[in-house]
């Protein structure tokens, strides 16, 4: 009785401590944790990592000899006999095959595609980074307004309160008591407003990562912040580093290789292929023969088909060289309009962080003492606190502007900058 107890527990023990973990959630995420995460586990990832699993089996296919024929004949029978009262079998083991540049132009397609479909991968994984990246540092802004909306609504409490006690003493007027309560009403408001942008902002996050419902929204802690680090970039670097390892432009280039080599195969085909069969024959009982056969393929209807091919494979390979070279252009206009997008947000946050921001809070630190002395009214108190507020909320926004226009820099060049 004592052994099935114990078996009983160490069940149920097992038994939660699996339940649990599959419940577990995150609850404390870094950037770079976040990014790996959905490196790991993003769909899209995924499909393109299987996208050039795909591509290497096509190689192999396209490099590979047509398959090998075996067949078994009989002939000269007798009529009215059976099948194996012939006078003459032969077994024969036949190839066909191509001429030897064909297949290795082949290779070198099979290459290039493999190529293409890897910088397609590289593409994918840079958008995901992107959009996690997004995803996170939104979610850190929300977390912040959040934040300031909890100050201001402690703030209009506490003073609301401080009228309240004023009024009773006749020391404020109902008015000054009046649009005390309605601040707080308003910030009341505003709170669960930002609650409701923050929860989307960390759903959206959750769904970047690329797996279900895993992050726990009510104790998410965020390990990096929208702190402001200085980058010393410089365009013309931009570009040229750009034009040589943009994943977009290089599967592009990858394409237009393999258009070209599509181009020499048509041509090759005008070449003709060849067959080649070896036979083992038996006749009048005597099994000792053998014999050889050689043929040659001739694409004698190529006015059709291998003219066909010609037209096709030049119409893409003009495609292609179109589309790389507007792809070149899209990404230096891209390049360009986000540098200054980064220069001006840059300048916005340091004018904040540098001025706007203590002056702001001087104001406050000014007004508050003022008004607990009685020297000004609540509405100029009021509107002390809201230049204060407008400051704070402004800087949570041009940090998070900054931050967007890094890595809209990132989206257009290819290049991962901070």
């Amino acid at each position: 009785m004592y052994k099935y107890i114990c078996a009983y527990f160490i069940i149920l023990i097992i038994t939660v401590s699996l339940f649990s973990q599959e419940k577990s959630k995150i609850t404390s995420l870094s950037l770079k944790d976040a990014i790996e995460i959905a490196i790991k586990n993003h769909p899209e990832i995924q499909k393109s990592r299987q996208n050039v699993e795909a591509a290497k089996g096509r190689h192999l296919k396209d490099i590979s000899l047509p398959p090998l024929s075996l067949s078994l004949s009989n002939e000269y029978i007798k009529g009215g006999t059976s099948l194996s009262n012939f006078d003459e079998r032969t077994i024969e083991i036949s190839q066909e095959f191509d001429f030897p540049s064909v297949y290795f132009a082949k290779n070198s397609r099979g290459n290039a595609e493999i190529n293409s479909f890897v910088s397609g991968l590289e593409q994918t994984t840079n958008f995901v980074r992107i959009e996690v990246k997004r995803a996170y540092y939104t979610a850190l802004a929300k977390y912040q307004l959040l934040k300031i909306a909890e100050e201001n609504i402690n703030i209009a409490n506490e003073f609301f309160k401080k009228a309240e006690i004023r009024y009773k003493v006749g020391e404020v007027s109902n008015l000054e008591l009046l649009t005390a309560k309605v601040h707080l009403s308003e910030a009341k408001s505003c709170i669960e407003t930002a609650k409701k942008e923050y929860n989307s902002a960390v759903n959206i996050l959750n769904f970047a990562l690329g797996f279900g419902i895993q992050l726990d929204f009510a104790n998410i802690k965020f390990l990096d912040s929208l702190a402001y680090n200085k980058l010393n970039l410089v365009i013309e670097e931009l570009l040229n580093k750009s034009l040589q390892i943009n994943p977009n432009l290089k599967k592009v280039s990858y394409e237009l290789e393999s258009s070209e080599i599509n181009r020499q195969i048509a041509w090759m085909n005008l070449i003709p292929s060849f067959n080649a069969s070896y036979m083992l024959q038996t006749r009048a009982g005597v099994s000792d023969y053998y014999g050889v056969k050689l043929g040659i393929n001739f694409p004698l209807w190529f006015i059709f088909d291998q003219r066909g091919q010609l037209q096709e494979t030049k119409a893409i390979n003009q495609y292609y060289q179109f589309e790389l070279q507007n792809i070149k252009n899209t990404i230096l206009s891209k390049i360009n309009d986000a540098y200054i997008d980064f220069v001006n947000d840059e300048k916005q946050l340091n004018l904040y962080q540098n001025e706007l921001i203590p002056q702001a809070e001087e104001i406050f630190r000014t007004a508050e003492l003022s008004y607990q002395a009685g020297e000004i009214t609540y509405l100029e108190f009021l509107q002390a606190k809201f230049t204060t507020i407008n400051a704070k909320t402004n800087l949570i926004k041009s940090l998070f502007d900054y931050k967007e226009a890094i890595i809209n820099l990132e989206v257009s060049t290819g290049i991962t900058i901070e």
